[in-house]
């Protein structure tokens, strides 16, 4: 259990990296593509990149850390002592 709750913690991080990076490439993306519409002058008039936007939705990678340190608070205690 503590190793599936160390991985769903490590994915979501490295999800976040990610689209960090990526987010940061794709806006410089669309800034060259914006200076190449304004290059192209009249007949790109009417193309519009407004509604144009890169993302995604983590959120629904629940967040264990809490439920990861419990976990942890319980396998570093001495259960076995305590019970006796």
């Amino acid at each position: 259990l503590v190793a599936a709750f160390s991985s769903i913690a490590s994915t979501r991080s490295r999800l976040e990296e990610l689209q960090s990076n990526y987010s940061q490439r794709l806006a410089s993306l669309r800034d060259g593509l914006n200076q190449t519409l304004q290059h192209c002058g009249r007949p790109c008039d009417s193309v519009s990149l407004d509604g144009l936007a890169f993302s995604a939705n983590f959120s629904m990678i629940p967040s264990v850390e809490q439920q990861l340190e419990a976990l942890r608070d319980v396998s570093g205690s001495n259960i076995e002592a305590n019970l006796e």
